[in-house]
């Protein structure tokens, strides 16, 4: 189950990496700016 669950995450961010990237530049920025 747990490896299934690691698949499934790979998977899953694989195809969110351009939009989890977007985010993270955007947390990075908001952070750096305060």
């Amino acid at each position: 189950l747990t490896m299934a669950m690691g698949s499934l995450v790979k998977v899953l961010g694989w195809y969110d990496n351009e939009w989890g990237y977007s985010n993270r530049l955007v947390d990075l920025t908001l952070h750096v700016s305060k």
